[in-house]
Order: C-alpha cells, then structure tokens, then sequence
C-alpha cells in the first residue's frame, strides 16, 4: 500500500444491511484512519475508508497508522 498523507480527505462508510452504503464521517484522513480502529473489531469489516485514491479497510488503516507513526 502506498503511504497516502496523513491531511487527505477522506470519509467513513459502514455498510448497513436496510439502508446500503453509510456515510458516518468526514474529515483528514489520520482522523478517519482512527475512527474506523475505534469500532469493536468484530463490526470493522462492515465499515471502510474512501479517498481520492481508493478505499482502505481497517486492517489498510491500521497499517498507515503504523506507517505514519514511525515517520515521527
């Protein structure tokens, strides 16, 4: 996964089985990247990350988490 900047925009989905496609939030991506890894794992996969560059799952935004922390 290329390492996307951390102040991209992005926003927060979760799939929900009557209404379809979510929209939960929106904002810079490190906020978003944390919001998804705040959801109890179990109910993670039903939730993803959109941006200019393409969708990220939990397990995607933990690594760029982990990525941007060793940057620092």
């Amino acid at each position: 996964m290329q390492l996307l900047p951390m102040d991209a925009p992005a926003e927060l989905h979760r799939w929900a089985p009557r209404a379809g496609d979510v929209l939960v939030a929106s904002g810079p991506l490190i906020i978003m990247a944390h919001g998804l890894l705040a959801i109890p794992p179990a109910d993670r996969r039903a939730c993803w990350i959109t941006t200019a560059s393409g969708d990220l799952s939990a397990d995607d935004a933990e690594e760029a988490l982990r990525a941007w922390s060793k940057r620092h």
